[in-house]
């Protein structure tokens, strides 16, 4: 897809979040999909930032598939990316494409079970009070939801075990890679097996 003339390149955080980018795509193609939704999923999952987080608003995504031919309406552009986006951020990692923190942790409780701890009250102090959250004024919280100290520390609690940058996970496990146990290599005809070691005498297999 071609870039819009904008500020979002589709393409531009392809390399540096490569591992999170595939394992999106991967969803993607076993998510049945008309073509048409395929091309702007794509182009969304390319906005994706290392983080999780979606790097692009949706207006300049849909800017960028009028650039491309996609669409001739921005209104029925706009709806159709907002529709798409709603469908990847099913994904896993949970939360991802979020468009900011609050969306973030908002996906993130609606996959919590429904008779989770303190669930209904984590949601709506994020809807309502995440600035407060964020500089922790609990005094001020216990002020405007007549909660308590000890229910706002458990609701805390349950706010702090999220993830505000999910595709990080993602980029952790692709980190964490295996190291063989055995090296076999071809040295003056003939097959070597080594252990993974400098210090491991090797062994020769005629």
């Amino acid at each position: 897809l071609p870039a819009a003339d904008s500020d979002f390149d589709p393409l531009a955080n392809r390399t540096e979040e490569q591992s999170l980018t595939d394992h999106l795509l991967w969803q993607l193609n076993l998510t049945p999909m008309a073509e048409s939704d395929r091309i702007i999923a794509t182009t969304i999952i390319y906005a994706i930032e290392p983080s999780g987080l979606l790097g692009a608003t949706t207006e300049a995504i849909c800017q960028t598939l009028q650039v491309a031919g996609r669409a001739d309406e921005e209104q029925v552009c706009h709806e159709d990316v907002c529709a798409i986006l709603q469908r990847i951020q099913q994904f896993d990692p949970i939360g991802v494409g979020a468009r900011d923190l609050q969306e973030c942790l908002l996906l993130q409780l609606a996959q919590k079970p429904a008779q989770t701890p303190w669930l209904a009250e984590a949601q709506m102090l994020i809807t309502e009070h995440l600035d407060l959250l964020g500089a922790k004024d609990f005094n001020t919280l216990k002020r405007k939801t007549r909660l308590s100290g000890d229910q706002l520390a458990q609701i805390a609690n349950l706010i702090r075990s999220l993830n505000p940058r999910p595709g990080h996970t993602i980029a952790d496990e692709a980190a964490d890679y295996i190291v063989p146990d055995v090296i076999v290599r071809k040295f003056e005809g003939r097959w070597v097996v080594e252990l993974n070691s400098d210090a491991t005498p090797q062994i020769r297999i005629n």
